[in-house]
């Protein structure tokens, strides 16, 4: 009998008689899965957050799209030829219904 790669449930040869029993240990093992998916108890290592629950994630990347739509210069660079730190983004052009980069010198 074969398992799954990530969570190791059965899986019947097409010549292996069904065993009840381990359809009802697949069910287990998925609903405490989801169950904790649900919950946000689970890490997922590679995300690309700071917080590595789903839920947390999310809100993390909800968070910082509001600090762009607050703020439309929220990154920064600094210049490698004149060593000039500037910020950047974008914002809308109401004039050619499009997007325009933007960028200000930072001046502390």
């Amino acid at each position: 009998m074969k398992q799954t790669e990530k969570l190791n449930l059965k899986k019947p040869d097409l010549t292996d008689y069904v065993n009840i029993s381990d359809l009802n240990e697949n069910m287990d093992i998925i609903d405490a899965a989801v169950g904790d998916l649900k919950k946000g108890n689970i890490e997922i290592d590679d995300l690309q957050t700071n917080d590595k629950t789903l839920a947390g994630a999310i809100n993390e990347v909800k968070n910082d799209l509001t600090t762009h739509v607050d703020d439309a210069t929220p990154h920064q660079f600094t210049d490698a030829t004149d060593k000039k730190t500037y910020e950047y983004g974008f914002k809308t052009n109401a004039a050619k219904d499009g997007l325009i980069f933007v960028y200000n010198e930072v001046t502390i």
